[in-house]
């Protein structure tokens, strides 16, 4: 097996939505989380709600309410080190 396997692949979602910041009320987010490719929905979803606790938002039990996540990209496999000379 390569190194170029769907094994080591990672996908990168986009999301948004409206949070609560406690003292501030609703708040508009966004941003990406990257992920292994076969990662469960729910590995996104509390990647996405740990990010938000740490900003100090509140993150509702079912946050799949408040944010969405949007269909995933394939993250390009960087390539490997490879001296080898090529043409121009």
């Amino acid at each position: 097996m390569n190194s170029n396997s769907a094994a080591h692949r990672e996908v990168t979602h986009h999301w948004f939505g409206w949070v609560t910041v406690p003292g501030h009320g609703p708040a508009w987010a966004r941003g990406h989380v990257t992920a292994p490719l076969c990662a469960p929905h729910e590995q996104i979803y509390r990647l996405i709600a740990a990010w938000l606790r740490e900003r100090g938002c509140v993150v509702p039990a079912d946050l799949s309410q408040a944010i969405t996540v949007l269909p995933g990209q394939i993250t390009p496999v960087p390539p490997a080190d490879d001296t080898t000379p090529r043409s121009a």
